[in-house]
């Protein structure tokens, strides 16, 4: 269903009764809103590929007991704003995430840093700010992808995981009203 010229929100009523099904590729399209906390915790659900559209928010609730087996998430180049969801902390096999290239902001979960089975990430092309998680960093296992174009602080730029460079001073003053690199 990619690239269909789809649009509107996502309604639970459009996946009721949906119990095996492990794939949603929705990108590309015209779906707008919120994509709510049930959509993430549909009981078979293995990879959502809703990047390319215009949604504004996410609602990410913790999975039912701990248990799910979605591992991978590409909500990149929405309008998606506020903070970067924590709760994708919270789903064990989670290797990939993708939120680039929306307008989030704040500090990167330090949830995101410590959980193990997150091997793909892409924040860049946000607003986050203060300084990235030292445990990306650490040699713990190797985390791809990038922070980069944010308004990160000491992001270190022998990292690979920090390219691009961070957004000009005065791209994040404005973002934040004014007030420079803000510091989380």
């Amino acid at each position: 269903m990619k690239n269909n010229s789809l649009s509107g929100s996502l309604p639970k009523s459009s996946f009721d009764g949906l119990i095996q099904l492990e794939v949603v590729e929705l990108s590309e399209n015209s779906f707008t809103g919120s994509l709510e906390s049930w959509f993430l915790l549909l009981p078979a659900l293995q990879q959502v590929d809703l990047a390319n559209n215009r949604l504004t928010s996410v609602e990410i609730s913790k999975p039912v007991n701990g248990n799910s087996d979605l591992v991978a998430v590409d909500l990149g180049f929405n309008k998606i704003g506020g903070n970067a969801p924590v709760n994708f902390a919270d789903y064990p096999l989670l290797s990939s995430l993708s939120l680039r290239y929306n307008r989030l902001r704040g500090a990167i979960p330090l949830e995101y840093s410590q959980k193990k089975s997150l091997r793909r990430l892409f924040l860049d092309g946000n607003f986050l700010i203060g300084k990235p998680p030292s445990g990306f960093f650490g040699g713990e296992g190797p985390v791809t992808g990038s922070l980069g174009d944010n308004c990160l602080q000491g992001c270190p730029g022998s990292s690979q995981l920090c390219t691009p460079s961070q957004k000009p001073n005065s791209i994040c003053k404005q973002a934040y009203g004014g007030k420079g690199k803000p510091r989380s």
